[in-house]
């Protein structure tokens, strides 16, 4: 080997040896560890890359003032939110029935996270009712549009979009779209000019800054997001372009005082991204009673500790009596959450999971392939969906509650995206869900785990390495 390549080889297994102890104090699970030590080892050329890229998942020591400062936020929206919504907190709970509580206190402590009732709840399925509704609300705004995605494209959907925020903000309207760096890579400034210059705000979130800023492909903003005028909001699963109108997908449209929670973590992820404040009380005006739903939402990041999410879907899973339904286009669960769907199965509780039999992420796919083994044999009903992606991320529990919003099933979505459900603690929502599941289910394939143990070396090879690559998720 030439002095130069030898001397540098030499250098770079050395950094790679000095990145163990990030890789140990990340406090993860053991597996993750553990991997991520030998891949620095034995290959320190290409573990540093993806270390570098992949491996760092919490905001660190260059963005920790504006993650301070984005809690001083935080707390002015509770107060002005709490203030305009006129919630009290004790008293919902108290009204609700005590299966619920346990599920509605955790998001309150975990997050802050508030109750809100009297909301009525549209649900949306699909893409291009979803879009037809949203850009009939941004026709309708008088004061302002907020918008947030973590797939925005400019193609025809992405056009509509954007003409007709310009179109708004010609009325007089204040735009403001915020969107993710890496997921929306293709939303060049000539497509986003237009806007601009009309004046509309758009900014990108996280950006890969090299000098200011050490790059990262995790910490995305995986949300779904808008609000109009502080009275309506859209949450759910289904991003901006042409490619997801083909894709079985879920939002929701709420009118009511959980429209102010929206708004709440929008103006945080606003603030996070361009230091500009919106708490103001045009943001938060004071929101009627529209139905009889009461929602929770509830957001987490990486730039926290608490994984709110996680542990809502945990206690709902570990605390349900009935029923567990979960639709989600990818599956790569950690170790507690697949023990409390095994525990579920095994307490006699009918747990059922509807995923894709063909995925847009093939790695992710076959990670998530690779634990049916240990869920048929527990009795986890498993369904794959036929007719092509489905992209819904949902659960029903009990018939009591439901979740619908951004956040897989997997650990990408838990620890390391910005992301966001709402709780919907209401009858007829949460039967509707159902009526949509086994709608879904009806296209569907049951895995039987007789089957299951014929399938071909080449598909267990294909999940002996998703499980392989699973800890890098």
């Amino acid at each position: 080997m030439h002095p130069i390549a030898a001397a540098v080889a030499t250098a770079l297994s050395i950094l790679a040896l000095c990145f163990i102890p990030l890789v140990l104090v990340r406090r993860k699970e053991p597996a993750s560890t553990v991997a991520w030590i030998m891949v620095l080892i034995f290959l320190p050329v290409v573990g540093l890359f993806f270390f570098w890229f992949l491996g760092r998942d919490r905001i660190r020591r260059q963005v920790r003032q504006e993650v301070s400062a984005k809690q001083v936020v935080r707390e002015q929206i509770l107060g002005l939110s709490r203030v305009s919504m006129e919630i009290n907190f004790d008293k919902l709970l108290q009204d609700q029935p005590d299966e619920l509580r346990g599920v509605m206190r955790l998001a309150s402590r975990v997050g802050g996270f508030s109750l809100a009732h009297g909301n009525r709840i549209g649900v949306l399925l699909g893409a291009e009712r979803t879009y037809e509704a949203a850009l009939d609300a941004i026709a309708r705004a008088k004061d302002h549009v907020h918008l947030e995605y973590y797939i925005i494209r400019p193609d025809v959907t992405g056009t509509r979009f954007r003409d007709a925020l310009i179109a708004a903000v010609g009325r007089g309207v204040r735009v403001r779209v915020l969107y993710d760096a890496i997921g929306s890579w293709s939303l060049s400034k000539k497509f986003i000019a237009p806007l601009r210059a009309a004046g509309g705000h758009v900014e990108p979130f996280f950006p890969l800054k090299p000098i200011t800023r050490a790059w990262s492909l995790n910490m995305r903003n995986h949300r779904k997001l808008m609000i109009v005028d502080g009275h309506v909001g859209f949450t759910g699963g289904i991003n901006i372009g042409d490619e997801f109108t083909g894709w079985r997908d879920m939002s929701l449209q709420i009118e009511g005082p959980a429209v102010s929670e929206l708004q709440g973590i929008f103006v945080e992820d606003w603030y996070f991204a361009t230091r500009h404040n919106l708490v103001h009380a045009a943001f938060f005006p004071d929101v009627h009673k529209a139905g009889d739903s009461t929602v929770q939402v509830v957001g987490s990041g990486p730039d926290e500790t608490q994984e709110a999410i996680a542990r809502v879907y945990f206690a709902a899973i570990v605390g349900a009596r009935e029923r567990v339904w979960i639709t989600t286009p990818y599956f790569v669960p950690d170790r507690a959450m697949l023990y409390a769907l095994e525990t579920a199965a095994l307490r006699g509780v009918d747990v059922r999971l509807l995923v894709p039999r063909k995925s847009n992420h093939r790695v992710t796919f076959h990670a998530g392939r690779a634990v049916y083994d240990q869920l048929l044999r527990a009795g986890v009903q498993i369904y794959e969906y036929l007719p092509g992606m489905i992209h819904t991320k949902t659960m029903v529990v009990d018939e009591k509650f439901a979740t619908v919003g951004s956040a897989n099933l997997d650990v990408r979505s838990f620890r390391l995206n910005f992301e966001l459900i709402a709780i919907i603690y209401d009858v007829p929502t949460v039967q509707r869900l159902i009526a949509v599941f086994n709608e879904d289910l009806s296209h569907t394939e049951r895995v039987l785990p007789a089957d299951w143990m014929k399938r071909g070396t080449w598909t267990r090879i294909c999940e002996g390495y998703g499980r392989l690559c699973s800890p890098f998720l």
